[in-house]
């Protein structure tokens, strides 16, 4: 794994102290203005303030046990990287229709979350399987929407719409304008440590403008009425068994895991400078980590949590992909679950404020989402799926109400913009794998076999399958390399003169084989020198066979004793 010149601290690379203080504020400032989340809800349910604590510790607790697990490097559990998880909007809907079923109360509600958990548990386990279907191209789309569900988010709370409903200001608008000016200056100009503390320096000016403008009274009100310090009492609610929870606690936390997987996506290329794809190894460890916290989450009746696109891309944007920051992070969010007074401080963050770093955070992500579907050599089918599943996620909030007027079982599964996205990329991605084959083969003749057509036949199984645009320029460059040294050097039986091309693909190696009757290309490992080349038609056989097998990662040469010889090349993706 090589570090990315943008990322001072790689993810094994511990922080100093003041550093990692620093780096762990500015997370807790973004993970706990979404707290909003639970007021939200318990507004929704018109319980007391209260109960509202609870649940907010509740989710604290359940938040820091999560980030312990993903950085605490397990065998099993844990994808070894920071990523942490936020109260997120998209898991609210699951709650409401739980809530209204007859005969349910909220034990009900928060006590069969363990059905969340057991979902994404299970879920773990199929991603090695299902390596096909989630390709890079189905991460860039998730990626992309988790950036572009940021800057719609960001945008309703600066202006005012949508699940925002505070009246757009002049106020609001100079505060947002200059907290995404700092953000955007430390970034750019700014060097060493305010550099990596932009956001944190944006949140801190756009908060003095603020109170220099008197737009928080009204929170000041409530967060003076919170205690100092506080005892949670876990569970509030208790357990309950609805089996009216099943089917949308189980899409939940399908909906969960597939932005856990767009998430991790982000973390794993932002920490690596030579990443091609992901993970799924670590994916399905994270997201087993995650079922484990719904789990605990249960227990404690603790709100349902995403993995935050956001806070990872806040801490890329900072220079940090240190799984140390988890440490750090975990340490606050265990103190802040006692001390309400601190839980209110949140409350105290104008949205305008908020707004503006979550426009920034897009930024980040979307690029990265946009970088990864370009990665990736496409063809129609594949451009189909990109492009339905992108129009899918980002319109499906516009015709909601349609969704559930004329369809109301699909409710269940338009829970958010991402889940809809991610569910028609992998949807139509499973059905253009009908009839694709794994293989292909194509026959030249020599006498009028040209580069064009070697390396257009090469491109279109490239964009077949999807493949990465390097190794497959490398597979076209060696194709022809070897084609013109077996035909300059005779050694392809004139009697036949054509040579047959094979290509073959999973997902991790793109395979070039070339077959022919004749005599076998040599390929030395070390390259003839300049005097045998001046001397020896011989030595250009070999220095044309030992470019071929420097140009692929594998390379080998075999002859079934009947005249008939293969070329295998490898070349990773």
């Amino acid at each position: 794994m090589r570090r990315p010149d943008n990322i001072a601290f790689g993810v094994d690379d511990r922080l100093p102290a003041r550093l990692g203080l620093g780096l762990a504020l500015q997370q807790l400032a973004f993970l706990g203005a979404l707290m909003v989340i639970p007021d939200i809800y318990v507004r929704a349910q018109g319980l007391e303030r209260g109960a509202l604590v609870n649940i907010t510790s509740a989710t604290l607790l359940v938040a820091a046990l999560v980030i312990w697990l993903q950085v605490g490097r397990f065998r099993r559990v844990g994808a070894g990287y920071y990523y942490p998880l936020q109260a997120t909007g998209a898991v609210l809907p699951a709650l409401y229709l739980v809530a209204r079923q007859p005969d349910v109360g909220l034990d009900a509600v928060f006590g069969m979350l363990w059905v969340v958990g057991l979902s994404q548990v299970a879920f773990s386990f199929l991603i090695m399987r299902m390596r096909n279907i989630f390709t890079v191209e189905v991460s860039g789309v998730a990626v992309m929407l988790i950036g572009l569900g940021l800057g719609q988010l960001g945008l309703q709370q600066i202006f005012g719409y949508g699940a925002v409903q505070q009246a757009p200001s002049r106020s609001g608008l100079a505060a947002a304008g200059l907290t995404f000016a700092v953000m955007v200056g430390c970034n750019v100009w700014a060097r060493s440590l305010l550099k990596l503390m932009a956001p944190l320096a944006g949140l801190a000016a756009g908060m003095a403008f603020s109170l220099a403008m008197g737009m928080v009274p009204r929170q000041l009100d409530v967060w003076s009425e919170l205690h100092w310090f506080w005892v949670p009492q876990l569970p509030v609610f208790g357990w309950a068994f609805s089996p009216a929870a099943i089917v949308p606690y189980m899409v939940t936390g399908f909906v969960l895991a597939l932005t856990s997987m767009g998430t991790q996506t982000i973390v794993q290329r932002s920490a690596d400078a030579d990443w091609v794809r992901p993970d799924l190894r670590a994916l399905g460890r994270g997201v087993r980590a995650e079922g484990l916290a719904h789990l605990f989450a249960s227990l404690v009746n603790g709100l349902p949590m995403a993995a935050s696109g956001g806070a990872v891309s806040l801490a890329a944007a900072s220079g940090c992909s240190s799984r140390y920051l988890g440490y750090w992070t975990a340490g606050l969010l265990l103190l802040v679950a006692m001390i309400p007074k601190l839980i209110g401080v949140w409350l105290l963050l104008p949205a305008p404020v908020m707004g503006a770093l979550l426009l920034y955070l897009a930024t980040f992500t979307t690029l990265s989402g946009l970088q990864l579907i370009a990665s990736r050599m496409l063809d129609n089918r594949r451009v189909l799926a990109v492009g339905v599943g992108l129009m899918a996620g980002t319109s499906v909030a516009g015709i909601q109400a349609s969704i559930d007027g004329l369809w109301p079982d699909l409710r269940y599964v338009a829970l958010s913009g991402l889940a809809v996205g991610v569910c028609a990329t992998v949807a139509m991605s499973a059905v253009f794998r009908i009839g694709m084959r794994r293989g292909t083969r194509q026959r030249f003749a020599l006498d009028h076999a040209t580069l064009a057509e070697v390396t257009g036949f090469l491109e279109g199984q490239g964009k077949l399958w999807g493949a990465r645009h390097e190794p497959v320029r490398r597979a076209e460059m060696a194709g022809w390399q070897a084609v013109e040294a077996l035909t300059a050097h005779h050694l392809v039986d004139s009697a036949h003169g054509e040579i047959e091309i094979e290509t073959d693909f999973d997902e991790y190696v793109f395979t070039l084989i070339l077959r022919y009757r004749g005599g076998l290309l040599p390929l030395p490992e070390i390259a003839p020198s300049a005097e045998e080349l001046m001397n020896s038609r011989e030595a250009e056989l070999r220095m044309a066979g030992y470019l071929v097998a420097r140009t692929a990662h594998r390379a080998q040469a075999s002859s079934n004793g009947r005249g008939m010889c293969t070329l295998r090349l490898k070349f990773e993706n």
